[in-house]
């Protein structure tokens, strides 16, 4: 008995040896709502190549687009409880959960995509993306820039402030969103993305705000009339993981899924500038017309938000701020 003992335990040992030497494997769904033509779809699949072939496959990415995992707000919440691992996200969308990223939905904040990039990926950008990590989540880094303005479908025609009266328009669901929109005059109708199309198209709304590569990449052009550029955000997006899942990675892994997001977003960024810059031309080839208004009325009338937006909320006055000090210098 005690010799049969001895062989069984020296197995066992074997066993967990033989287990141990293995690797351990990570599987990651990632998810976003735009399609899979989206500069968030280039960002994933980029991010999806270099960690499988880093990794050794190790890692292994799955990549569902179009709203699978639900909608922002949903996945947010899945990232949250570990539910989904991660995916790209809208900075504005996170306002419902973080209160300082209620500063990125203040309308002109910044004066052009260039000046939003430069303090995005400043220290400062950093400092948004670690207080991720306070609820539930952990930031990649900061994505694409989308400059939204205002789409129209006939009768409805934005040309000066003054059209913006009563407008019936979808913007995103959130508080800084729908302050914005009041300030400017419109009825806002927060909408999640996937409802938008069959919005557009069955009347009921008249307008959205969007950026011009999604007219192109979700066919929108086929349901709007004008395209006004009025640039009040320059939306930001961020590449988000669930923090569950980055607590459970090896440092070497952790540095490893940290490195090839920066270089899939730098990836998604570049895509995402020619597919906006196309994005006009396309839609204005395809009959839609491209209106630039004087856009001091809309400036003057969208930062009477700004104090609404930002009422109780110490930590989004105290980004704004640094980000004016920043822009000032």
């Amino acid at each position: 008995m005690t010799i049969m003992r001895h062989v069984f335990g020296v197995a066992a040992v074997a066993t967990l040896g033989a287990g141990a030497a293995q690797a351990q494997t990570y599987e990651m769904t990632l998810a976003h709502v735009l399609s899979d033509q989206s500069p968030y779809q280039v960002i994933l699949e980029e991010f999806k190549s270099l960690v499988e072939e880093r990794s050794g496959g190790d890692i292994a990415v799955e990549v569902q687009c179009c709203g699978q995992a639900g909608n922002e707000g949903r996945a947010i919440q899945s990232m949250r409880t570990g539910i989904l691992t991660g995916g790209m996200v809208g900075g504005s969308t996170l306002e419902t959960v973080v209160p300082a990223y209620r500063v990125l939905s203040l309308p002109y904040l910044f004066e052009d995509k260039s000046q939003a990039y430069e303090i995005l990926q400043s220290e400062m950008g950093r400092e948004m993306l670690d207080l991720l990590d306070e609820y539930g989540m952990h930031g990649l880094g900061f994505g694409s820039i989308y400059e939204r303005s205002v789409a129209t479908k006939a009768p409805a025609r934005v040309e000066s402030i003054d059209d913006m009266e009563g407008l019936k328009i979808r913007v995103l669901p959130t508080p800084g969103f729908v302050e914005a929109y009041k300030a400017m005059g419109t009825q806002p109708t927060p909408m999640s993305y996937g409802e938008l199309f069959m919005a557009i198209q069955n009347n009921v709304v008249d307008a959205l705000e969007i950026s011009p590569d999604a007219i192109v990449a979700d066919g929108f052009y086929e349901a709007v009339n004008t395209y006004t550029l009025t640039k009040a955000h320059q939306s930001t997006t961020v590449f988000v993981l669930s923090k569950s899942f980055w607590d459970g990675l090896p440092d070497d892994m952790k540095e490893l899924v940290h490195t090839a997001a920066l270089e899939a977003i730098d990836v998604g960024i570049a895509a995402h500038d020619k597919l906006a810059d196309d994005g006009l031309v396309t839609a204005a080839e395809a009959g839609v017309e491209i209106l630039e208004p004087d856009l001091a009325p809309f400036m003057e009338s969208a930062k009477q938000s700004w104090d609404v937006i930002l009422t109780d909320q110490p930590e989004a006055t105290e980004f704004k701020e640094r980000f004016e000090a920043f822009m000032a210098n």
